[in-house]
């Protein structure tokens, strides 16, 4: 049984406070990066685009950081991404990019997510999800894995509060320790 963080990125671990996508100017500055990121984490971020590995490396928060790592010290509890980050990308992704801040080996999946053209083909073919939204993607995620998971907390800068009452925590413009300490209390409740 696991104790579950979904994760949101911005407005979580990246302050929309922060400059995006101004640290890369040239190729030279990128392959410069994913030579020091290779050696420093050994993971090959060249098979990834740069902005994004830019925006991982750059833009997150190390307070915030800081703060979500005292979460999984105090609860034990391990990382499922729920941010818009993870779409489009494959899962080892989100892992990956994590790792830089010491917070991969923690991940152990994203939620289901479908692209609005998915959606409607599942429609069209009179396929019914009971979820939509961030919020229902995360308790699509809890269904498939409930005999797996103890207790859980959404940290998110949108408000999910009203499908997920009593295990989800907003944060603006980051994750601060006051509401680190909400999802310390949530998760050992």
């Amino acid at each position: 049984m696991n104790k579950i963080i979904f994760l949101d990125m911005d407005g979580v671990l990246v302050p929309f406070t922060q400059k995006r996508f101004k640290h890369l100017r040239n190729d030279e500055e990128v392959k410069e990066l994913y030579e020091n990121l290779e050696k420093k984490f050994g993971v090959d971020y060249t098979k990834y685009d740069k902005y994004d590995v830019g925006a991982a490396y750059y833009d997150v928060d190390e307070s915030a950081v800081e703060e979500l790592k005292r979460i999984i010290d105090s609860t034990g509890a391990k990382i499922v991404v729920s941010s818009d980050w993870r779409t489009y990308r494959p899962p080892e992704m989100m892992k990956d990019l994590l790792t830089m801040h010491g917070l991969g080996k923690y991940v152990i999946g994203i939620t289901p997510w479908k692209s609005i053209d998915e959606r409607e083909e599942e429609a069209v073919k009179g396929i019914e999800r009971s979820y939509s939204g961030r919020s229902g993607e995360i308790l699509e995620y809890i269904r498939i894995h409930q005999d797996e998971i103890e207790n859980y907390v959404a940290i998110d800068d949108i408000n999910l509060s009203d499908d997920l009452e009593g295990h989800f925590v907003w944060t603006s413009p980051k994750l601060t320790k006051k509401e680190a300490d909400k999802c310390i209390k949530i998760l050992n409740g």
